[in-house]
């Protein structure tokens, strides 16, 4: 059976064992309203699907309700949305003809929630379509999404998104949904195991963090994450705080994430498309507590001409916010920056007085065959720019902006297509055998790439583990930059802060000499 209504209302979410007033109070409602309202995805119409059989939620009966006295049923209700307004006769008419004949009709599908048969915690597998397909077009760049194909009355319905779910104390805690939700994109690669909530907490350990029993579920530490994660196939790299909060008498209040490395990181692993771990202090009953969020996507301004400073510039200080499925509010959740170390989550939206969150932690799931991380490459940056910056000594019009990604190297070499190099060097690295995973360090003046280092992202991190230098300056000024090198040989080598520093100026000087062409 299902249903046609025309706005989100308290009776499509509630269930027989979750009334509409507790349907009213709870954040997911609150933000379900706004993210499908008309500040969001401007949803018009509802369809929902009785008696849903959801695999993920098969998985977690089997492994605790079915067990319960309570009659606790199997079977969901699938809410459905669309963009567009039509009635019971329409639709029928809609479902019963190839989907083909209806591209524009479907094109207006927006995505469902599972509505499970539970207490409270019923927001089931969700996957909405996110901002770019409901908004004006912004520099979005959702790079943790992946398309589902959703089945919905005999007709196939494709769109890019991130599953979603509320996490379930009993069977799940943040951390996990969180898990959950990086796993869905992950999993799409063969190498990572997709498992349901209650095995990814299984996964974590034997025991929940203060030693009781795993089922109910009260929470993983931030050692427990990294070994579910491990166990679904990926390794964890957990950035640590980098600045401290202190009162007026010097006392720390609390250790954190600045907004400059949270935007680094973010940047320089999105590329690879798996979601981060966000692991947030938030506020909570006039205090603060920890809760785990899946990264997905940020939004970024255009570059700024910045004027030649002595400080080094990054591109990714261009993210202006980012989004979160934060499974106590709802998927592709605002979050921004609102000082260097203080950002604005739904939690401090609607919590009294407004106060901000903190990260604390972010734990990068990537593939074991990466071993070197983003820190192994940016200190060998701050030499490089500070080797440029006193080539060029101040002849330049804007500041040396770097960005550093990890990339797979077929992306690579599909970039270099389009590049301004001249064909030989282009074919030259289309041919040549690259690992497949790629640190890339570019260095812009303004819109204008000068110069590009790849470095072997599979390699051990205390060797010299660079692979190529592409310059795009004139052939007279890469001349010079490399008669600078060799001039200054004993002065410069020494910025590099790293066991190989020889290895590595004798790399980048020889390769600038003898730039890769076909032999």
């Amino acid at each position: 059976m299902y249903l046609i209504q025309k706005r989100i209302s308290l009776n499509v979410l509630s269930n027989d064992f979750t009334s509409s007033k507790v349907v009213s109070s709870k954040n997911h409602f609150i933000y379900f309203k706004g993210y499908l309202g008309d500040g969001g995805l401007k949803a018009r119409t509802i369809v929902v699907e009785e008696d849903y059989v959801s695999k993920d939620f098969l998985q977690d009966y089997a492994s605790y309700y079915a067990f319960c006295f309570e009659k606790y049923p199997k079977f969901c209700n699938r809410v459905h949305f669309f963009s567009n307004e039509f009635d019971l006769e329409t639709f029928q008419g809609i479902i019963t003809e190839n989907e083909s004949r209806n591209e524009e009709f479907w094109s207006k599908y927006l995505g469902f929630v599972v509505v499970k048969p539970i207490p409270t915690k019923f927001i089931g597998y969700t996957v909405l379509k996110t901002y770019e397909s409901g908004m004006a077009f912004e520099s979005r760049n959702f790079w943790g999404v992946r398309e589902y194909e959703i089945h919905l009355f005999g007709n196939k319905v494709r769109i890019a998104s991130l599953a979603f779910q509320e996490q379930d104390s009993v069977l799940a805690a943040c951390a996990t949904t969180a898990i959950w939700s990086m796993l869905n994109k992950a999993s799409i690669d063969f190498h990572t195991v997709l498992k349901s909530p209650s095995q990814i907490t299984k996964d974590a350990d034997n025991v929940s963090p203060d030693g009781s029993r795993l089922f109910p579920n009260k929470g993983l530490n931030l050692l427990q994450i990294c070994q579910a994660i491990f166990n679904s196939g990926l390794v964890s790299e957990v950035k640590q705080a980098d600045y401290q909060v202190r009162d007026i008498h010097g006392n720390i209040l609390r250790n954190c994430i600045t907004g400059l490395y949270m935007k680094k990181i973010l940047n320089a692993y999105s590329p690879v498309g798996i979601p981060l771990i966000f692991v947030i202090s938030v506020p909570n009953n006039g205090g603060y507590g920890l809760h785990a969020i899946a990264v997905s996507g940020f939004k970024q301004s255009a570059p700024k001409l910045i004027p030649p400073t002595t400080d080094v510039s990054w591109l990714a200080s261009n993210i202006e916010k980012f989004y979160a499925h934060d499974d106590q509010w709802g998927p592709f959740a605002r979050i921004d920056f609102l000082n260097d170390f203080e950002i604005e989550t739904p939690w401090t939206t609607f919590a009294s007085g407004k106060p901000p969150t903190y990260v604390t932690n972010i734990v990068v799931p990537i593939y074991p065959k990466v071993r070197i991380s983003y820190e192994d490459i940016e200190v060998i940056v701050l030499g490089l720019d500070t080797i440029l910056t006193l080539f060029f000594n101040g002849n330049i019009v804007a500041d040396l902006v770097w960005n550093i990604q990890i990339d797979y190297s077929e992306n690579f070499k599909n970039g270099l297509k389009t590049s301004n190099l001249d064909r030989d060097e282009i074919l030259s690295r289309l041919i040549n055998s690259m690992p497949k995973y790629l640190w890339i360090a570019s260095c812009y003046i303004a819109d204008f790439k000068v110069i590009e280092f790849t470095f072997d992202a599979t390699n051990v991190n205390n060797g010299m583990f660079g692979e190529d230098v592409i310059c795009y300056l004139e052939p007279e000024i890469r001349d010079k930059l490399h008669e600078f090198l060799e001039g200054n040989h004993e002065l410069l080598k020494s910025l590099f802060k790293h066991a190989a520093t020889e290895s590595y100026y004798d790399f980048i000087s020889s390769q600038l000499k003898n730039p890769t062409s076909i032999a």
